[in-house]
């Protein structure tokens, strides 16, 4: 068992060094599912691709969420274990699908950012992850980051799920696309 201390932001991919910084970066393809959704744990399964090697591999992860403060990162036990590829496609079958492109971003102070591209009826959200050591953690900022969207309940891999962007009012995204420039 892991703890997984992690903050979310918006990405402005309208910050001129977006596009051409993504492309040098690492990058993996993912499909995933929620199988099961409880009061606050999850079962994910994950098809993962490397677009540089072209292995395939799968996951299952099981997420229990911890109280954490409103203001700070989500805290949760994590749970996970490799299984066959062959399985975990069986496993989706029926279940909705997330689709996304994982970037690996190393920023100036040393620390590792995961930026998610979301495809298919999530195409136009992309997001950048930071996992920390503790919730007390300092870190800085890209320029190309948006606001902080860690609490935000509609901007989730099981909200875009059950409500993906593409069904999203014009409000809605208006909304969102608001929160790409940092206040």
């Amino acid at each position: 068992m892991a703890k997984e201390i992690e903050r979310q932001y918006i990405i402005n991919t309208e910050h001129p060094e977006w596009e051409k910084m993504k492309l040098s970066l690492p990058r993996k393809h993912y499909i995933q599912s929620t199988i099961h959704r409880g009061e606050g744990n999850k079962l994910r399964v994950r098809l993962i691709e490397d677009m540089q090697t072209g292995e395939r591999s799968a996951a299952f992860t099981f997420k229990v969420n911890k109280n954490s403060k409103k203001d700070g990162p989500n805290i949760r036990d994590e749970y996970e274990w490799e299984v066959p590829y062959r399985v975990a496609l069986f496993i989706m079958i029926g279940h909705g699908e997330v689709i996304k492109t994982r970037y690996e971003y190393i920023h100036t102070d040393g620390k590792k950012w995961e930026l998610d591209e979301y495809e298919g009826t999530n195409s136009g959200i992309v997001l950048a992850d930071i996992e920390l050591q503790d919730e007390n953690e300092k870190f800085e900022l890209p320029d190309w980051i948006g606001q902080e969207s860690t609490k935000e309940k509609r901007i989730t891999n099981n909200s875009f799920t059950l409500h993906p962007y593409a069904n999203w009012s014009e409000n809605e995204k208006l909304w969102y696309a608001s929160l790409r420039k940092r206040k």
